[in-house]
């Protein structure tokens, strides 16, 4: 009976393929998104500067992936602590990851309240040329 209540209670473990499953698409979520943000905004130099600021955290996911990769393949002990760091490490991209959006949707806006602004400048200066 003394056996049954051991002091060290085992922490589930998710099976091996999950776990590749879970990087995997983790990975190419976010590559994804990261492709779809670059192709949605305009080709400016603010695209620019946002393509060389997301360059080094996809460098990051890479080894990231390479890491978690290895880590599945020598054992679940060592996976079971990495599997935490990495989500961790993912939470803390994405959140990285929606700052930059936020900012590229933010710059987007001020673009387009400028250009809107100016048509309807253009727009007023026509019609008083017209007379109206």
């Amino acid at each position: 009976m003394a056996n049954d209540q051991s002091p060290k209670k085992k922490r589930p473990e998710l099976p091996r393929q999950d776990t590749i499953d879970f990087v995997t698409a983790f990975a190419v979520g976010t590559v994804l998104g990261v492709g779809a943000t670059l192709l949605l905004t305009p080709e400016r130099t603010r695209t620019e500067r946002v393509a060389r600021r997301l360059k080094p955290a996809t460098r990051q996911m890479r080894r990231s992936v390479a890491q978690a990769r290895k880590a599945v393949e020598t054992g679940g002990e060592a996976m079971g602590d990495f599997s935490g760091e990495l989500i961790s490490a993912g939470r803390e991209l994405l959140s990285e990851f929606r700052a930059e959006v936020a900012k590229i949707v933010e710059d987007a806006r001020g673009d387009l309240q400028e250009t809107i602004g100016d048509a309807s400048k253009q727009i007023r200066k026509g019609g008083r040329r017209l007379g109206l």
